[in-house]
């Protein structure tokens, strides 16, 4: 009869505390900070419960901490890289700085400790983590710099080559219309005076 009534009293409990996350999926990259979100309610007035962030891949406990309705989280209650944030009915575990290893399902899982016993675990959030893409954009950017610079640089010097070529070339029209040097050509000398030998006799005589 004692079992009885205590199992009645924890699945009262158990209805009186609901624990909620959403999104159920997150994707973050590399090097980002991401927030997710836990939402705890309680059907009554409650003095005291427990919350844990508990990571599905390990099953392992990531923060731990006992919380009241108007008291502020501990200080540092979680692993290295997570903070804790506590704002009723809201708790939000960030992790700063996400890696590839963090990714995976996190879960919420809440305990009534006072007025009576009761625990209640969300439906976990899915953090997804990808490759950071900065370096190869960077890289990337380089190589079209360069590229541009390199073909830039090979338009002048084939203008330039052609320039020089073009100046030296005897067939184009700058040499077509230019006088010829005047330099071995011999000069045509005026031709003489003719003389009248008869008229100069005939003046003689």
């Amino acid at each position: 009869m004692w079992g009885l009534g205590v199992l009645i009293l924890l699945l009262g409990a158990a209805g009186a505390l609901q624990v909620s996350q959403d999104p159920g999926e997150v994707q973050v990259t590399a090097g980002d900070e991401v927030a997710l979100g836990c939402r705890v309610l309680v059907a009554e007035p409650w003095d005291l419960l427990r919350l844990e962030w508990v990571w599905d891949t390990a099953h392992r406990v990531l923060c731990a901490t006992r919380l009241r309705p108007t008291t502020p989280v501990p200080s540092s209650p979680c692993a290295p890289r997570l903070c804790l944030a506590w704002n009723p009915p809201c708790a939000t575990l960030s992790v700063l700085q996400a890696r590839g290893e963090d990714a995976g399902r996190y879960l919420c899982r809440v305990t009534l400790e006072i007025p009576r016993l009761g625990t209640a675990i969300g439906n976990g959030t899915l953090l997804n983590v990808t490759a950071a893409a900065d370096g190869g954009h960077h890289t990337g950017l380089v190589w079209g710099l360069g590229g541009g610079l390199g073909g830039t640089a090979l338009l002048l010097g084939l203008a330039l080559l052609g320039h020089r070529c073009w100046r030296r070339d005897p067939e184009t029209s700058i040499y077509m219309n230019t006088l010829p040097s005047l330099a071995g050509v011999p000069k045509k000398l005026p031709s003489p005076h003719t003389v009248m030998e008869n008229s100069t006799y005939q003046g003689g005589l």
